[in-house]
This record gives C-alpha cells, structure tokens and sequence, in this order.
C-alpha cells in the first residue's frame, strides 16, 4: 500500500484498498479548520470534481471527514508525557502523517524503554519548548481565539428566524439578550443550545454535512442537542428552553 500527494493547496491525496473483491480508491484534501468553513458541503464538491478530472471513478460509495491536530511548531509530540516520566509515553499531533510519525513512535519508544540514545527524542519531546519555532502560528491561533470570542456574538438576526429556518437547517440568533444556536429537524421539531464552547466559552458555528455544532478556537465538536462528540471541551452545550 502506498499513499501519494500532490502539492496544491490545498493538497490532495490518495491511495488504493481492495474490500472484499473491490477495488477503492481513497481520495483526501480540502483541509480546513474546524468550524471556519462555513459551507462543509462544497469541500466535497471541490474534492469530487478534482479527483473525477483525473480519475475515472464509477460512483461515490463513501463520504467522511475528520480532525488532526498540529503543534504549533509542526512536530508531533512523541515520548514521556511531561509529569509521568518513568511510565506513560506519548504519541499524537501527527498531523495526517501518521503512517510516518506511528513508525517513527514506535522506534523512539523502543529505544527509550531499553534505555538506549534516541537521536530523536529530545526533537519530539513532549515537553519542549520551542517559542521561535512556533511563535508565528501561536499568533495565528491566538488572534483566531480572540476574534470568535470577540465578533461571535454580534451581528446576529432575530429570533422571528425560527419560522424562516427549513427543516435540517440551522442558525445562531440574538433573542432577549441571549444568543441562541437553532436547529430544526426534519420533523419541524426546535432544537435549542447556548452556542458558547465549554471549553473556553467561542462561539460554535453550523457544519451542514455533519450536522454539528463545531468551535472555531479549538476543534470542539457538539450534537444538534449539544451532546459532546469531540474534546479538548470537556461538558456538553447547555440546553435552551424556547419561551413560549
């Protein structure tokens, strides 16, 4: 099995997986922050399109998406987790390379268990510190915390949206002061949420595909009701009640 890209950017990847007797081909790409796009569904039109201009592909059997995480200066952490040194190792910030970085963990972690010199391990180590090297996508990040924490909750419509909203489609509203994440399913039936992440309090946006609540700051992921589906938020979304 191999795995390929190319160098668009975005880029796009691919490799080949027969099951049971069939042949698929698995196509990735369109990468994009979690709860920055603001239409997910047009992330796979661009995919099938690119991939149908190169490919002769029969038919679509499949469409997901998921997250990776990425340290901000672009290693992975691999090694003891800072505060358990003598028995909890580490692996994760792959970001999408984890066919490289799993091997890679697997070599550091066997050197370090036998007590043998890594040439590696105080590059992938979990405890590192390295401001210069990260310093401009901290910013970045920082600066993207900040502007859903200070815009999210302004210029938003009024709760007369309720009756304008179609079933499976969902909108963020200012009603009496509050903000307010809607959702209407394909019974008509109101599904209502304090739209401020758990974890430290971004506005969610609206992911059309998934049908999900997602924060723009850290990667959070939330039910139409607000159950948690994906941390580093720890409590599901606050339930609404609508006034009747």
């Amino acid at each position: 099995m191999a795995l390929g890209y190319d160098m668009c950017d975005p880029y796009h990847y691919y490799r080949t997986q027969n099951v049971g007797g069939q042949n698929y081909l698995i196509a990735g790409g369109e990468d994009h922050k979690t709860g920055h796009e603001q239409n997910t569904r047009d992330c796979f039109r661009r995919l099938e399109s690119y991939v149908k201009s190169y490919f002769d592909i029969e038919e679509i059997a499949f469409r997901w998406s998921s997250q990776y995480f990425e340290p901000t200066d672009g290693l992975p952490y691999i090694g003891h987790l800072p505060g358990h040194e003598n028995n909890v190792f580490v692996a994760t910030g792959f970001g999408g390379n984890g066919m490289i970085y799993g091997s890679l963990s697997a070599l550091i972690f066997l050197d370090m268990m036998q007590e043998k010199k890594s040439p590696y391990k105080e590059l992938f180590a979990p405890g590192r510190v390295k401001p210069v090297a990260g310093f401009t996508n901290f910013v970045r990040e920082a600066a993207d915390v900040v502007k859903e924490l200070i815009t999210g909750k302004f210029g938003i419509e009024t709760i007369r949206e309720i009756g304008e909203l179609a079933a499976g489609e969902a909108r963020i509203v200012h009603y009496n002061d509050q903000t307010v994440a809607l959702y209407k399913d394909e019974d008509h039936n109101i599904h209502a949420i304090n739209p401020a992440c758990t974890h430290i309090k971004c506005t969610v946006a609206w992911n059309e595909v998934e049908r999900s609540w997602d924060c723009p700051c850290h990667g959070s992921r939330f039910s139409v009701d607000g159950e948690l589906l994906t941390a580093p938020a720890r409590k599901n979304l606050q339930k609404m009640e609508e006034e009747k």
